[in-house]
């Protein structure tokens, strides 16, 4: 929104906020969903899987009747072909699950911490500075730099600019902060540094069309140009 005064001030976009929770929310489903494997999908598994272990062992391999754990296992649900799992390959599978739902889980978090962060931040411009979301105030007058190439396609320029003998990046970003345009716009009419920008094609120059023919009545010839009209007198030389 633009105040009384012209200042410029660009608020977090629902957009930001959807796209960032969705994330968050993402990640820390995983981490329950892994949380879940390693703590009780996992261990109900390796009880199932013991429990047709001994069966498959007793009666097809020292029995030797495969027909007979073939009724049984159909009967529970078991598979007809076991494959042994050692306990060593059991407790990876445990290990593996507890680091994914420790990694997702501190993804989810970290997500939810930068929406938190952000989302009470502003994108400010006066007549003279810009003011980041930090609450870093930019003089226009300090501006070295901008990059704009990727302004038409995601709405991201980067700013440098000279504070205390050094210089420094900011960000504007009209797909974070709503109408932050206004504040690039002010900047620019304001900036007389370096500008990066995409090298864009010369336009085509215009081809000009031939004049539309003149309608004419019908049995009238067409005109015929005066160096063809033109027939050397009878006889002459």
């Amino acid at each position: 929104m633009i105040t009384e005064s012209g200042e410029i001030i660009c608020h977090t976009t629902p957009w930001y906020t959807r796209r960032r929770l969705l994330m968050a929310g993402m990640l820390l489903f995983f981490s329950a969903y892994f949380a879940y494997d390693w703590k009780i999908g996992y261990p109900k598994e390796r009880l199932r899987y013991l429990e047709y272990w001994a069966e498959y062992q007793k009666l097809a391999v020292e029995g030797k009747d495969q027909k007979a754990y073939h009724d049984l296992a159909k009967e529970k649900g078991w598979p007809e072909s076991p494959k042994e799992e050692t306990l060593e390959k059991h407790q990876y599978r445990l290990k593996e699950q507890l680091i994914w739902s420790i990694g997702t889980g501190l993804g989810g978090l970290a997500m939810m911490g930068v929406w938190l962060k952000n989302k009470g931040t502003v994108l400010k411009a006066d007549h003279e500075s810009l003011t980041t979301p930090d609450g870093v105030r930019i003089p226009f007058a300090s501006v070295v730099k901008v990059d704009k190439r990727k302004w038409d396609i995601k709405a991201l320029a980067y700013v440098w600019w000279r504070s205390g003998g050094q210089t420094k990046k900011a960000v504007i970003d009209d797909l974070m902060y709503g109408n932050a345009g206004l504040v690039f716009d002010r900047l620019m009419a304001n900036f007389q540094g370096e500008l990066v920008d995409i090298e864009r094609p010369a336009p085509a120059p215009a081809v000009e069309e031939p004049a539309p023919e003149e309608p004419r009545a019908p049995g009238i010839p067409a005109a015929v140009p005066a160096e063809e009209s033109r027939t050397p007198a009878a006889g002459g030389s």
